[in-house]
């Protein structure tokens, strides 16, 4: 969070990632550090027990198009 706060104030672009148990709290520190509409994504917690290997798999392919896209990037993770 700290980490992409410094690159907003230096104008380079950041995304801070957050697992859904903790979003309310991201917002919480976004809104005492001043940042102003941060870029924030949101994701479902892992659950590698869980899980294949191939829905792990998924899952991050799918938050590292996201990433792409709130950066305003073309993503070539998608396929």
């Amino acid at each position: 969070m700290r980490d992409a706060f410094q690159a907003w104030k230096q104008g380079i672009p950041a995304v801070v990632l957050v697992h859904e148990p903790f979003a309310r709290l991201a917002a919480a520190q976004c809104q005492s550090l001043g940042a102003k509409d941060p870029t924030t994504l949101v994701y479902q917690q892992d659950a590698p027990a869980r899980e294949s290997d191939e829905e792990s798999f998924e899952k991050a392919r799918h938050v590292a198009a996201e990433i792409m896209r709130l950066l305003g990037r073309p993503s070539n993770t998608e396929q």
